[in-house]
């Protein structure tokens, strides 16, 4: 009988013992689980710190690409719609060009006359010019012989 009660007391023996390691091999998984998950918890934090401002950023860019795509739909809409105006306008203008062009040759052969006419201007006053120059020379040499006379 010794050996049966010895043999059962090595199998409580062995029984506690295993208890014992499973006891601790579960603080030692339930240790390491909560070390995970707080090293988890920290990261997402970390993550949540930079996603979110990042995600804030695109939706207030995506917004604002919206707003110019908007505009220049709208501009470019205005613009066909103004088109036919505008065509309208530079009939009208390409109509007065040409009396424009008229307009400028018209200038420009006044400017011809205008030049002709200065010309003219400038060869009769070289004549009076020259005049001048006779007069002068045929008053003052009778007067500087006065002029010796004279007693004044």
């Amino acid at each position: 009988m010794s050996s049966n009660s010895s043999t059962s007391e090595l199998d409580s023996a062995d029984n506690e013992a295993e208890s014992t390691d499973r006891k601790s091999m579960e603080e030692c998984m339930g240790r390491s689980m909560e070390t995970l998950s707080k090293a988890f918890t920290a990261s997402a934090r970390r993550w949540e710190m930079i996603v979110y401002p990042s995600l804030f950023a695109f939706i207030l860019l995506a917004g604002y690409g919206f707003y110019l795509i908007y505009s220049l739909t709208q501009d470019a809409h205005h613009m066909a719609k103004n088109m036919q105006d505008i065509s309208a306008n530079m009939v009208i203008i390409s109509q007065r060009m040409a009396t424009v062009s008229d307009n400028t040759d018209k200038q420009a052969a006044s400017m011809r006359e205008m030049v002709v006419g200065m010309h003219n201007m400038n060869v009769s006053m070289n004549q009076m010019r020259q005049d001048m120059s006779v007069m002068n020379y045929n008053v003052s040499r009778p007067m500087n012989k006065m002029n010796s006379i004279m007693p004044w």
